[in-house]
């Protein structure tokens, strides 16, 4: 973002005027009227339609500044007192990666270059668990596993511009969804660590066969990210129906040799949402403690639900990974090994 001042009192001479035009010290020093472009207070989406921008001070739309991607959305910048508005027609697709350049000036001629970055808005966010994740890497050849996570799709609707975040104590990583309608009971797999093959396809259409690679699904639908992968033992996992909104659920877990107070300020900011949020029960500051504890695995999965806290997640079995499909409790495991032992004996 760019900006820039302007003006600057001129002197003027003035005819039969005996004293000097010189300005004095503390004119130039402190120049009379305001020489301070406009500041952005906040920015926010309020439907496919609009985008708005508050300036800490009356603004005017600079004419024939504004620009808009995708292009054949035309951009009308309506401005009251501090607040611009900026019409979007045709509506933006929920999801659709769009930016937004340009320029206002306040009444004194200072101006403000600005340019924004965004998924369209999402007035119908489908409703996610989180109830899967694969942590690490894992490729021996009867176990080849990549880093995923995967969901439930609890309420259908539009999957564009939800946003999973993930962190590790020295990095925070995202991913926001493309525009993708989805029903009721499907499985979203995202998967974290791809090999960048052309087989490995978002399925944002019927298809659900589409996509190849690690980990791939034909009864799930897959997406890609290069965001990076998960923390192998430690981290906190998240979601949102929109970026800047209250988390949806998430997970955090941890070696069970780590104890104390959380060292990471990233982490920890993840933990204190979610427990803002009620998606999760931890101490004031988080410690250690609060998370789902357990000895880490690359051969295990960890699955549960992500709106139960940590007392509704379990690891599952070596090489019991299930991208894309319905997963088998571990109390239902066990019950179903149980009877067929018996009736084997």
């Amino acid at each position: 973002m760019a900006r820039t001042g302007i003006g600057l009192a001129a002197c003027l001479l003035m005819p039969f005027v005996a004293w000097s035009c010189t300005p004095r010290f503390e004119d130039i020093v402190f120049p009379a009227g305001d020489i301070r472009p406009p500041g952005i207070v906040g920015a926010t989406q309020d439907s496919p339609e609009t985008f708005s921008i508050l300036f800490d001070e009356g603004v005017r739309p600079v004419e024939g500044s504004f620009r808009f991607s995708p292009v054949d959305v035309v951009p009308t910048p309506i401005c009251s007192g501090e607040r611009l508005v900026v019409g979007l027609s045709p509506p933006v697709r929920a999801g659709f990666p769009c930016s937004l350049t340009g320029e206002v000036k306040d009444s004194w001629g200072n101006s403000t270059r600005f340019l924004f970055e965004f998924a369209g808005y999402n007035p119908d966010p489908a409703s996610l668990i989180l109830d899967e994740a694969q942590t690490s890497k894992n490729q021996s050849a009867s176990n080849n596993h990549r880093d995923y996570v995967e969901f439930l799709v609890e309420e259908g609707g539009e999957l564009g511009g939800l946003k999973v975040e993930w962190s590790s104590s020295a990095k925070t990583m995202a991913y926001t969804f493309p525009p993708c309608r989805v029903s009721k009971g499907e499985y979203i797999v995202l998967h974290l660590a791809p090999e960048s093959i052309p087989a490995e396809k978002d399925e944002t259409s019927s298809d659900l066969a589409l996509s190849g690679g690690v980990d791939s699904s034909a009864s799930g639908r897959d997406f890609w990210s290069s965001a990076g992968g998960l923390p192998d033992e430690t981290g906190v996992i998240l979601h949102r129906a929109r970026d800047g909104e209250a988390p949806r659920g998430g997970l955090f877990y941890a070696s069970e040799s780590k104890s104390g107070p959380l060292d990471s300020e990233r982490m920890k900011s993840l933990v204190e949402e979610l427990q803002a949020a009620g998606y999760w029960g931890a101490s004031s500051p988080p410690l250690w403690e609060d998370a789902f504890l357990w000895k880490p695995s690359s051969s295990r999965p960890l699955y549960g639900s992500g709106r139960g806290g940590k007392e509704a997640w379990s690891v599952g079995e070596p090489g019991s990974q299930s991208p894309g499909s319905h997963k088998v409790p571990q109390a239902a495991r066990e019950k179903r090994e149980k009877k067929r032992t018996s009736k084997g004996s």
